[in-house]
């Protein structure tokens, strides 16, 4: 992405945050708020996974498609994506997401990140009182929480405002969040989950345990005091579904700077 690209997008991200009067503060619903302005968005699962959404104007008016089988962290940063396309790209009549990215795809990247996670409030979210800045995986989970936001698209936007560095960048993205996230009490399969993909169809028996006893069990498989095969019977589960319980992240791996 080029200086001249990112510095439109935040700028534009910028001006349509004052002019929805949003300040600094996370985007409650990107799916009404984009909804309220004139875009009908429709959510739905499409096969592959690769296909993130689209955007269409149709008789005059402007629509969204958006893949319902992704986390809702992903679902919400393609809501703004395409949000993009319709302030700035509607005279392209079609546009689809391809791997190989143009201009205006790199464009809608940028605006989607500055205008879900806008640099003041990013920045003040990592503050500490005494003025510095706090990263980790943990306050990184909490801002995904807290922003609606994937643990990528945060890495990735912290590293663009240059709160961390490259390096930093690369060791955070080897993080599990999914598991630092179920340690830390947040419940994987709750509908309002960042992590959480809506329409995976995926139930597991654990859901009715209590929420501090799976996340106890977690973290005592991370801190390597149990087994693999200890935590799926504490967890009710075949060892050979953990993966699914764990790691809901993984499935949100397009890089996003």
């Amino acid at each position: 992405m080029t200086a001249a690209i990112y510095t439109q997008a935040e700028a534009l991200a910028a001006e349509e945050r004052q002019r929805l009067g949003l300040g600094t503060e996370p985007v409650v619903d990107a799916r009404a708020l984009v909804e309220k302005q004139g875009v009908l968005v429709y959510l739905t699962p499409i096969p592959g996974g690769s296909l993130s959404g689209c955007f269409a104007m149709v008789a005059g008016d402007a629509w969204m498609m958006v893949n319902s089988a992704h986390p809702l962290g992903r679902q919400r940063f393609t809501i703004a994506h395409e949000y993009c396309h319709s302030l700035v790209h509607r005279d392209l009549g079609f546009v689809v997401c391809a791997s190989d990215k143009p201009p205006h795809e790199k464009l809608a990247d940028a605006f989607a990140a500055a205008f879900l996670m806008p640099a003041a409030g990013t920045a003040a979210f990592f503050a500490t009182d005494l003025g510095r800045t706090a990263v980790d995986t943990q306050k990184i989970v909490d801002f995904c929480y807290a922003f609606g936001v994937s643990y990528r698209a945060a890495i990735y936007r912290l590293h663009n405002l240059r709160i961390i560095t490259a390096a930093g960048r690369d060791d955070l993205l080897d993080e599990s969040p999914g598991r630092v996230a179920a340690s830390m009490g947040y419940d994987l399969l709750d509908p309002t989950c960042p992590f959480y993909a809506a329409d995976s169809g995926t139930e597991h028996a654990f859901t009715s345990l209590p929420r501090a006893y799976r996340s106890l069990a977690i973290k005592a498989f991370d801190d390597e005091r149990i087994s693999e095969y200890k935590l799926a019977e504490l967890l009710g589960v075949d060892v050979d579904d953990l993966d699914d319980i764990l790691d809901p992240l993984e499935v949100d791996n397009v890089p996003l700077g």
